[in-house]
């Protein structure tokens, strides 16, 4: 024990100046007295361990303690990339026109007309900003009051991701490990893909899982974490609502869950590192009331389908808390068509494997892949041109549209032999160059990369992939 508290003061002395945090002695020397006289102080965590919380009184808005960003480098003039102009563009075979496509989902199997319909989207950057899911909510006639999640990924602070929380506050110290670039072999991640690392004392992370302003609503909340490796000593400290902090033994050997429990409906959880490494694997929140949907969105930016692959199922089964979703969605293939060296013989390959690991966890969900939007081709602006377009066209307008047509092929193909629909974005916008319409319509329902979509094109996406696969009916129908 008091070795423990030696590697704690170690730590900490260790840090450099920019990230130091002292620890008071008087604060060490009561964790080494409880230590020593008290080991039943501490909560050991194993599977459905419940820990209690007193929460405070109902908070106001979350605020964060200041921090120093270092300001990103100005771009400079003549790195800027622009979209080719309209008399190149007349030149390309473009169709101006949408396509329709009818997606038929199949049969709910064991349809239970006491739960809510529930669907889980995992995807790329298109997924994670959370523009496509909200607007899914409201196609579906539905407000965000009657949608709730039943999973959230510890990605708050992750750039691009948006989550169905009311606001968050995370420390210098975290790294992010994520399945889709994970080396070894079947690694350990539970259904967010990704773990939130951190090794560095008096790291924290506050959320307010409020969904509604001054509204608390939690029940209860599970942490899912991945365990420490044997023999390292891992304590954390947990508050609700700036209640009294409970401190937390993790156990190594357990198998990954802290239950937060409460008397009286919670709104803000504070987490903080004491010593050790902890591993966030995500959030499993109980609402206080019933919803008309469970909506999870798991998106990562970056992402690739290789994450399904890679990934450790029989591991993120025991996490999975019995969720059995009606509707698995996967929105992939931007990022794999921006690699230089694709292989699709090898990229058909991963997308097997990844479907074989997806249907061994959700093995009765109905399931839709969803194709990679259309793409344009951007054009280097010299700082002796002034327009925000290009008449310079480099080779081929039409790289990326090719490239995600063809991918686009592959997982209609492969998709079926997993009973996965597919839906192909690339259509819903026009098919090959639509791209470029999107760019030029008003509102413009792409941004100036020509890879990621509008506002208003996410929203334009969602109510045509609801009204293709008829949506309504599936959500709706008891």
């Amino acid at each position: 024990m008091l070795g423990l508290l030696t590697d704690l003061w170690k730590k900490n002395d260790a840090l450099d100046t920019t990230r130091k945090i002292w620890i008071p002695n008087v604060y060490l020397i009561l964790i080494f007295l409880v230590l020593l006289f008290s080991e039943s102080a501490f909560v050991s965590v194993s599977w459905a361990q419940e820990v209690n919380i007193s929460p405070g009184s109902i908070p106001g808005e979350l605020r964060c303690p200041d921090q120093n960003h270092a300001s990103r480098p100005a771009v400079r003039q003549e790195d800027i990339f622009v979209p080719p102009g309209k008399d190149v563009l007349a030149r390309l075979p473009i169709r101006n026109e949408t396509y329709t496509q009818e997606i038929f989902l199949g049969e709910r199997k064991n349809p239970d007309p006491s739960k809510p319909f529930s669907i889980a989207l995992w995807g790329d950057s298109h997924a994670a900003s959370g523009y496509f899911s909200e607007e899914l909510m409201r196609a579906l006639k539905l407000t965000r009051d009657r949608v709730q999640p039943t999973f959230i990924p510890p990605t708050m602070d992750r750039s691009g991701v948006r989550l169905p929380i009311q606001k968050y506050c995370q420390s210098p110290g975290w790294s992010y490990e994520y399945a889709y670039t994970a080396n070894q072999k079947s690694p350990d991640f539970a259904k967010g893909l990704v773990n939130l690392k951190s090794d560095v004392p008096q790291s924290y992370l506050w959320v307010d899982f409020r969904l509604q302003p001054q509204s608390p609503n939690l029940r209860s909340l599970d942490i899912l974490y991945a365990p420490p490796p044997p023999g390292q000593t891992t304590f954390i400290a947990i508050s609700a609502d700036d209640g009294a902090e409970k401190i937390i033994k993790i156990n190594p050997e357990g198998d990954g869950i802290i239950h937060i429990n409460s008397e009286h409906p919670i709104s803000i959880i504070k987490l903080r590192l004491i010593v050790g490494t902890l591993v966030l694997q995500g959030f499993i929140p109980q609402y206080i009331g019933k919803p008309s949907l469970f909506l999870d969105t798991l998106g990562i930016p970056g992402a690739t389908v290789r994450g399904w692959k890679a990934l450790n199922t029989d591991y993120l089964k025991r996490t999975e808390n019995n969720t059995a979703y009606d509707l698995v969605i996967l929105e992939y293939g931007t990022n794999e068509g921006n690699d230089k060296n694709l292989d699709l013989a090898k990229y058909a390959t991963d997308l097997r494997a990844s479907l074989k690991n997806l249907r061994q966890v959700y093995p009765d969900s109905l399931c839709v892949l969803i194709g990679p939007t259309d793409r344009g081709v951007l054009v280097k602006r010299t700082s002796r041109q002034e327009t925000q377009y290009s008449e310079t066209p480099p080779n081929n307008l039409l790289h990326y549209a090719q490239v995600h047509h063809k991918l686009g092929t592959i997982q209609a193909a492969i998709g079926k032999e997993y009973s996965c629909e597919y839906w192909s974005w690339q259509n819903a916008m026009g098919g090959e160059g639509g791209a470029y319409l999107w760019l030029r319509h008003t509102p413009s329902l792409i941004t100036r990369d020509l890879t990621h979509l509008s506002t208003s094109g996410y929203q334009l996406s969602a109510r045509k992939f609801v009204a293709d696969t008829n949506l309504n009916d599936f959500v709706h129908a008891h």
